[in-house]
């Protein structure tokens, strides 16, 4: 018996064993396939290769991001001031944190006693607490500041985040000191030069009021007036520049000034600064908006990201660079530049990416058809197999081909002088596999990126794959990977075929053990048939025996 099965199971599920191969060897190949299909995929779309990069000449003012919406452009901006938070603290100092505040009652933000702040425990730390966990957007918090703690409250930046805050008792109240500042005033008119005339005769200042001692200024151009108000030495200082006259006083109430001309359609003032003494303030820091010009244009910003003026870019802004003259910001300085450019750099490892995956592919069907490789489960696998042969045609001309988008030896296709993967820095090496040109490719991503984009993606976004429009090279290889790996292609066609196989040799082992059964069941009966007739007559065979020997032993008396 096991003569006759062993060779038939032995052929059987060898051939099982084949098709198993075949089957492991096609998912191998399909793996590697679809790695390559992922790599043209992140080629064929136009999208795929928007990244802009920012950067800045004056990264102390701002730095920028950008997203792929933006456009590469060139920009110029001027930072006059940075959005600032608001920032109050207690005039009171306590002892400790938890010194209790005497009839400390209720925390009122902004003259709102409909929605108070309840403080659970009245000192300092208990107000901190509830001042935090009151969602009305600010931030407080304990600054011990060597003579004991004060409570400093914080909100966000931006003017429209301006606050007020008042208590019920008289153990906590917010200040802060304000500087003693000088009162500046500017000229309402703009002067191209200093020694741009002001007006067609002289004129006459007034300072104080003071008509008896005018101030002349003659001839009337910028530079006169700032030695005028310099020699009249009623203690203030004048300056030109950036087109504007800047008067400014010395710091303190005391030295608030008026200044009239005779001639206000040629020259007055308007108060940019009033002068103040030191005093007790609501507020340690007043809140600020941004103030910039990007491309000339003003832009106010609530916050230091500033996010929505240019399409795609942020700028973070830490730094001013206009221009101040006597403490006034200018609408003048040296703009930083904002340059947003390609970024090839992502494209280029796209492209990378392509080769990598191209030599694994070509790599593993250099294994599954070489009948002597020493690679583990797949070598050898799809020896002699026509349908991988042709697999590898296709996946060759994928990267030798020309695109649809091709520019043509004239260069007036779409791609103008691009043609071909090797056209852009990707080539074929002897062993077949791809190999990077790094020149080439830096060429054409730096001085021909939309070529090179249209050469790969032909300008689609999103195209589906049954869409017979010209897609690009990227485009169109992604297509045919998708009719390859698909349902109707060859390595599912040869996948299903192989499990087929398997389930008819299976049938067929099957069939031979149950015939092998049913044969030893039968020469079992056969064998118990014969080994019943072989005793009975062995049984006859004793009988005679026995007979014989009493007729002889009558005959001889024996």
């Amino acid at each position: 018996m096991d003569a006759e099965k062993a060779p038939r199971t032995e052929a059987i599920n060898k051939n099982i064993s084949k098709n198993q191969a075949v089957i492991s060897g096609f998912s191998a190949v399909k793996y590697a396939l679809t790695n390559v299909q992922a790599a043209f995929d992140d080629l064929k779309d136009k999208s795929d290769f928007l990244a802009i990069k920012a950067s800045t000449n004056q990264a102390n003012v701002f730095t920028p991001t950008a997203t792929s919406s933006a456009a590469p452009a060139n920009h110029s901006v001027l930072v006059t001031q940075l959005a600032q938070e608001q920032r109050s603290g207690s005039t009171q100092s306590y002892a400790t944190s938890d010194q209790s505040i005497t009839n400390l009652g209720n925390i009122y933000i902004n003259g709102d006693t409909s929605n108070p702040i309840v403080v659970g425990t009245a000192t300092p730390a208990g107000v901190v607490d509830a001042i935090n966990k009151s969602e009305k957007g600010l931030t407080a918090q304990l600054v011990n500041t060597g003579n004991g703690y004060k409570v400093m409250v914080t909100g966000a930046t931006g003017k429209a985040n301006s606050f007020t805050i008042s208590t019920d008792a008289a153990g906590l109240d917010f200040g802060g000191i304000s500087p003693s500042k000088p009162q500046i005033s500017q000229s309402s008119q703009t002067f191209a030069t200093g020694d741009t005339s002001i007006a067609s005769s002289a004129i006459t200042l007034t300072f104080n009021g003071d008509t008896a001692h005018p101030i002349v200024v003659d001839p009337p151009t910028p530079n006169n007036f700032v030695t005028a108000i310099t020699n009249a030495n009623i203690g203030l200082q004048a300056s030109y520049f950036g087109g504007k006259l800047s008067v400014r006083s010395a710091s303190g109430s005391a030295n608030a000034f008026s200044l009239y001309t005779d001639n206000g359609s040629s020259l007055d003032f308007v108060e940019k600064q009033s002068a103040q003494n030191v005093s007790m303030t609501s507020t340690l820091q007043e809140a600020k908006n941004a103030l910039l010009q990007v491309d000339g244009i003003p832009v106010t910003s609530g916050s230091n990201a500033v996010s929505d003026v240019i399409e795609g870019v942020t700028l973070n802004l830490v730094g001013t660079n206009a221009t101040t003259v006597n403490g006034v910001a200018q609408a003048t300085g040296s703009p930083a530049t904002l340059t947003l450019t390609n970024d090839v750099s992502v494209a280029k490892g796209k492209l990378m990416a392509l080769v990598t995956a191209y030599n694994d592919a070509n790599s593993l069907l250099n294994e599954v058809t070489n009948a002597k490789s020493k690679l583990e489960t797949y070598g050898g696998t799809l020896a002699n197999n026509s349908t991988v042969r042709g697999l590898r045609d296709q996946l060759r001309a994928m990267v030798t081909g020309t695109s649809s988008t091709a520019g043509g030896t004239n260069g007036t296709g779409p791609a103008h002088s691009l043609s071909a993967l090797r056209d852009i820095g990707i080539e074929v090496d002897k062993a077949g596999n791809l190999k990077a040109n790094s020149v080439t490719m830096d060429l054409a991503l730096n001085f021909k990126f939309n070529d090179t984009v249209t050469l790969l993606s032909g300008n689609q976004e999103d195209q589906k794959s049954f869409d017979t429009a010209a897609s690009g090279l990227a485009g169109d290889a992604s297509k045919l990977l998708v009719t390859m790996l698909g349902a109707s292609g060859s390595l599912t066609t040869e996948t299903t075929n192989a499990n087929t196989r398997i389930t008819k040799f299976q049938d067929d082992l099957t069939a031979l053990n149950d015939r092998m059964e049913h044969l030893l069941a039968r020469y079992q009966k056969q064998f118990a048939a014969m080994d019943s007739m072989v005793g009975q007559s062995k049984a006859t065979q004793t009988s005679l025996t026995g007979t014989f020997a009493g007729m002889m032993a009558m005959y001889t008396n024996k």
